[in-house]
């Protein structure tokens, strides 16, 4: 974007090639273009800018002025507006975006996409906060500090009270298995399908949803092996790659284990997916999921399929 008009910069640009063509040829237009514009800008500033001749064109005295002075003129324009859209830029609230192998950005990342294209007056930073997050289990005292938005399931138990939650879909249950597993090459699995292994599950009094499911098993196999998962990291998915153990988890996860196979598991149950935020929000968090709330069905699109 230039402050000046066009016309002076194809004048510079005649001016340092010498020749109407040549100017035309860095400027990606056709040479009547150029001569057009030149021919305008004379009118325009009622002055003779340039000796034309076969061998080219040539600066007229009034024209070396007017060269001289306009690479002024363009250099003062830029640095102008460069530093307008920093000021622009440098009041523009920042928000931290949380992301590690098990709180993954992934509708935030096309949501930052959008709103920067839309010109939502917010900067983004992903800072590295994987140690942070590996380690956060139930306390959530970094958001809003270190933090202001996180991606994930909901614990509707384990969470309650401790933060915000905004919900942008639903996300079915489903088993994760190592390739070499005998249900493996299984579209789906029923809970009775899981009898002869372990099933790694989250220890009862973190989700609801997987309290029910928990009972069910139990229901439908009285003698079922469960592993009980503390907390979900990469540790528990390590046990499912190397041993025969069920994982119980979320089509969406998927890119959290790409070395294992997630099966649909035939359930009613599903867990809520979406962003956990501070009880107290900041007014930039605010005015970002107002956009996404208002974006929703776009961002989901995708995930949901």
């Amino acid at each position: 974007m230039a402050m000046y008009v066009q016309q002076l910069e194809t004048f510079i640009r005649v001016a340092e090639e010498g020749s109407f063509g040549w100017a035309a040829n860095t400027l990606f237009i056709s040479t009547p273009a150029v001569v057009q514009q030149i021919s305008l800008f004379e009118e325009h500033c009622g002055v003779t800018l340039f000796k034309r001749s076969n061998r080219g064109v040539q600066l007229t005295p009034t024209g070396q002025a007017l060269y001289e002075d306009g690479k002024k003129i363009i250099a003062l324009s830029n640095q102008a507006l460069a530093r307008a859209q920093q000021i622009e830029e440098d009041s523009k609230e920042t928000l931290q975006i949380g992301t590690s192998p098990i709180f993954r950005a992934r509708v935030l990342i096309d949501a930052m996409t959008m709103a920067r294209e839309d010109g939502l007056p917010l900067k983004f930073e992903i800072p590295n906060l994987v140690a942070e997050l590996s380690q956060m289990n139930n306390n959530f005292d970094l958001l809003g500090q270190k933090c202001d938005l996180l991606e994930a399931i909901y614990c509707d138990i384990a969470w309650q009270g401790q933060c915000q939650f905004y919900e942008l879909f639903q996300t079915p249950l489903g088993v994760a298995v190592n390739h070499h597993h005998p249900l493996a090459g299984q579209t789906s699995v029923t809970i009775k399908d899981l009898a002869p292994y372990t099933i790694t599950l989250s220890i009862p009094g973190v989700a609801s949803q997987l309290d029910a499911l928990r009972t069910d098993i139990l229901r439908e196999i009285p003698h079922a092996t469960i592993h009980d998962a503390e907390t979900i990291g990469q540790d528990t998915i390590a046990l499912s790659e190397v041993q025969p153990y069920i994982f119980i988890t979320q089509k969406i996860f998927q890119d959290n284990h790409p070395n294992l196979v997630t099966i649909p598991l035939e359930t009613p149950y599903t867990l809520p997916y979406g962003l956990i935020y501070s009880n107290t929000p900041s007014q930039p968090v605010r005015d970002l999921l107002a956009y996404i709330d208002d974006h929703r069905e776009a961002l989901i699109k995708k995930w949901v399929s």
